[in-house]
């Protein structure tokens, strides 16, 4: 992992992730992401790092996008430490949501998942709600399956 997968992260969100997507509805698989202001942070301490975000919050930046090599994490262990991390951050309005690449992603035959390096992407919670909401209203989750919705969207809302 180093400053090259940085580039490759900006890449996939130019090249994938901000494109729309006939399987999507012809949305992007995230409308929003080529809007946002990302601030990436390379670590090795995903636990550590998540702390220092919720401590020093500063709404300047819209997404923190952490990443870190698949070596330290099984998709498991990554998912424990974000459920963890989201059980106290959600109650200050801050959200984490991982993609591990060992942990596909499919929504509508479409693969989701960056695939090179897991991803966390830590940003407001009310924010993505009110995005969410939003695209609700536009047909954005019409091809997304009960499942999908659960693991992204739903378990956010309650």
């Amino acid at each position: 992992i180093n400053k090259i997968m940085k580039e490759q992260i900006k890449k996939w969100i130019d090249d994938f992730v901000t494109q729309p997507n006939k399987l999507l509805n012809g949305f992007p698989p995230c409308p929003y992401a080529r809007a946002a202001l990302i601030k990436y942070v390379e670590t090795d301490h995903v636990s550590n790092e998540l702390a220092t975000i919720l401590e020093n919050w500063k709404d300047d930046v819209q997404v923190v996008c952490l990443y870190t090599s698949t070596d330290n994490y099984t998709p498991e262990g990554l998912q424990y430490i974000i459920k963890e991390f989201n059980k106290v951050a959600m109650s200050k309005d801050i959200v984490a949501l991982e993609d591990h690449p060992d942990d596909e992603e499919d929504v509508n035959g479409v693969k989701m998942n960056f695939g090179k390096c897991i991803i966390i992407l830590v940003q407001r919670l009310s924010k993505i709600n009110e995005a969410s909401h939003l695209l609700k209203g536009m047909g954005y989750y019409d091809t997304w399956s009960e499942e999908n919705l659960d693991d992204v969207v739903n378990w956010r809302e309650s």
